[in-house]
Order: C-alpha cells, then sequence, then structure tokens
C-alpha cells in the first residue's frame, strides 16, 4: 500500500511517502511562518518524486496533534482537500504516539513532549513490550515540567527517555529533579517524523480504523487564545497583514487565530494527477 503522511504539528513539519515498509520519499523543513504554501510546495515534491499522483495512493495518513494550532489546522485542511471527490482513506494518527515510536526504548518508559508556551508542554508516557511494541500509559495532557517529573519520580519508576521540542526546552528541569534517570534523545530524532506518520497510518487503515475526512479535526488538548479572549470579551486583535514579497509577515498568524491560507474547499481542490510509472 502506498502511503502519503502530512506532519505539521511542530515548527519542523513534512511530508512522506511509503509502499508498505518502504520510504519512497521524505521531505522536512522548518515551518514556522507560511504552512500552507510549504506545506502543498513538500506535496508537491514528495509525489513528483516517487512518480506518483493522488490518485495512485492507497491512503493519506495525517498527525493530528497535540501541536502547533497553526500547523494542525492546515495538516488537516490540505488533507481534506486533497481528498476532495476521491475515494482516498484516512488515517488520524496521534502526534506524541508517533513520536514514541521512533524510540527502540526497551526496558525505559518513553516520553515524547512538545512545547505547549505558558511554561506548559504536550506530553504522554509509554512503556515498551518485549516484542517492541508500544502501550500507553498516559494519555496525552498539557502539563507543567514540574507536574509531570512529580509522577515520573516514583521509587519503582523505571528511567525515562524523553524526546520534542518539550524536552530540549526543559532539559535543565527534568534533569534537576529526575537525575540520572531522565534520558534524552540526540535532536534528528527528537521530532515527529512524517514517514512514522505514515507507517502508523498504514497500519491503522490495514485495520480497518480510516478517519471520515469530512469530520477530522486536530487535537488541541488546550483551547485556544482566540476562545478563551471570547469567553472574556475580550475583543480578537487584528491580523497584520502586511506582506512581503507576497508572504504574510512574522505577524501574520498567530497561536489561536486563523491561518493566512487554508487548503480546502470545495469541488476537486487537488493540482495532482495520475503519473504513469
Amino acid at each position: 500500500m502506498k502511503i502519503l503522511a502530512i506532519e505539521a504539528a511542530t515548527g519542523l513539519g513534512g511530508v512522506a511517502l511509503i509502499e508498505d515498509d518502504a520510504i519512497r520519499a521524505e521531505c522536512r523543513i522548518d515551518m514556522t511562518m507560511s504552512h500552507a504554501e510549504r506545506l502543498m510546495v513538500m506535496v508537491d515534491r514528495v509525489l513528483n518524486d516517487a512518480g506518483l499522483g493522488l490518485d495512485d495512493l492507497d491512503g493519506l495518513a495525517v498527525s493530528i496533534g497535540p501541536g502547533s494550532f497553526t500547523g494542525l489546522r492546515v495538516a488537516v485542511s490540505t488533507v481534506k482537500g486533497l481528498v476532495t471527490g476521491k475515494p482516498i482513506p484516512v488515517a488520524a494518527v496521534p502526534t506524541l504516539e508517533a513520536m514514541a515510536w521512533t524510540i527502540p526504548a526497551g526496558d525505559h518508559s518513553i516520553c515524547p513532549m512538545i512545547d505547549a508556551k505558558k511554561l506548559e508542554v504536550y506530553a504522554a508516557l509509554f512503556s515498551c513490550r518485549e516484542d517492541g511494541t508500544l502501550i500507553r500509559v498516559m494519555e496525552d495532557q498539557v502539563v507543567t515540567p514540574e507536574a509531570l517529573c512529580e509522577r515520573l519520580r516514583g521509587p519503582s519508576s523505571p528511567p525515562t527517555v524523553f524526546l520534542g521540542d518539550g524536552a530540549t526546552k526543559y532539559r535543565e528541569v527534568l534533569e534537576k529533579q529526575l537525575g540520572r534517570r531522565a534520558v534524552f534523545m540526540p535532536a534528528p530524532l527528537s521530532r515527529p517524523l512524517p514517514s512514522m506518520v505514515a507507517w502508523l497510518g498504514l497500519r491503522q487503515l490495514l485495520r480497518g480504523e480510516a478517519a471520515e475526512a469530512r469530520a477530522l479535526v486536530p487535537v488541541y488538548i488546550r483551547r485556544s487564545e482566540a476562545e478563551l479572549n471570547w469567553e472574556k470579551g475580550v475583543a480578537p486583535r487584528k491580523l497584520n497583514l502586511k506582506r512581503a514579497a507576497g508572504k504574510p509577515s512574522e505577524q501574520g498568524e498567530r497561536e489561536g487565530e486563523a491561518p493566512s491560507g487554508l487548503a480546502g474547499g470545495g469541488g476537486d481542490a487537488s493540482p495532482y494527477k495520475s503519473r504513469r510509472r
């Protein structure tokens, strides 16, 4: 099966194409700004590198969060646009779980962490079976690093492998609280991999666990600033739409506000056609 995956939950996003257990193409790039434009460029590049079109795919997979509000919205909207009018099944892959699967942890616990701002992280906890599969120990949640350490500091708790930009940002806190029981992954393996999202998506689809594309929504966990301000009666801030060289300015998109461009809409939104191999 050929699966195209999109990962945009963190600043380093990407697209990958796998065929069964083989990676056909993968592209990762800093997407801190202009998620929509860069994401579609990567989709086009990966399909072209593999010599395929959308009609050649057996499924799509998307990392659904938690993570960047803007990145998740753009990724989900892009997937909805790509499958418009096409019978392509979609797999919704939890971001923290995809991160945890990159680690052969053995007897260690695995704790992926994504920086959630406001001195908090999105985190989950997994353990590893003897056959290498993962068991979820803690559901995805937003928590302070100190509160997370309190949970991991029990006398019978095994060492924990930390990864993600949240682990990088709060490494000193984790080391101070947990000492030698805190182990850290190297930077190249510390971010979500699009190819792992594709691999997990493939297994979901093989189990018949396809998501309803039209009803697909990101998993934010925390509510956006826009929602909180609305409840408080605070007027929304106006977006700065000044453009330089046709691109949004640095203030053009903020967490919790609508991004400047989203894929999707009515009709066949995909520019990709089948290519003969």
